[in-house]
């Protein structure tokens, strides 16, 4: 069935309803419309509500790149690409996590172990940034000096899905007297 027939239906119950005396009644459509087909007509219903593939998975800074030099406190903002961003609470998603940011760390080499939380006063800087609330950007206050940074997603658990971010290395100017 193509959108003429629909149309056509359509156009007849309204009558009918009319004629009866019911109180609903429907402007019957546009000729432009029925003289021109409707670009989904010929595509079934399974095919038009079928879900995007994912693309390839990527993860990457969309405001800061390798190379910048900027001031602390800075702002950085990041995407997911491929995969669907979620806060920890909501439990297990297929397909969903949230962002990490390694700060002057290397990726994890066990890939089955969550990515560890910074212990407090560990670091001068915790190494390791986790945005379990599904957020995609964030304020970095980092010291002067050269820094790495690298994005990691992870599930609900923290779990690593290794889909990782190219690393950066960014200088950080020292602050103005």
């Amino acid at each position: 069935m193509n959108i003429h027939h629909h149309l056509r239906t359509l156009v007849t119950a309204s009558a009918t309803m009319l004629s009866i005396g019911t109180s609903m009644a429907f402007a019957a459509p546009p000729a432009a419309l029925e003289a021109t087909d409707s670009v989904i007509s010929d595509i079934s219903a399974s095919d038009r509500t079928r879900p995007f593939l994912p693309g390839e998975k990527l993860l990457y800074f969309t405001n800061i790149k390798n190379g910048d030099q900027v001031k602390s406190p800075f702002r950085v903002a990041f995407v997911a690409s491929g995969m669907g961003v979620s806060p920890v609470v909501a439990g297990d998603i297929k397909n969903t996590g949230h962002h990490h940011i390694l700060i002057d760390m290397p990726l994890p080499v066990d890939i089955k172990a969550p990515i560890p939380f910074d212990k407090p006063g560990e670091f001068q800087h915790q190494h390791y940034k986790h945005y379990g609330n599904g957020e995609t950007e964030a304020v970095l206050d980092l010291p002067p000096g050269k820094h790495k940074l690298r994005l990691l997603f992870a599930n609900h658990e923290h779990v690593p899905y290794y889909v990782a971010s190219r690393e950066i290395e960014i200088t950080v100017l020292p602050k103005a007297n």
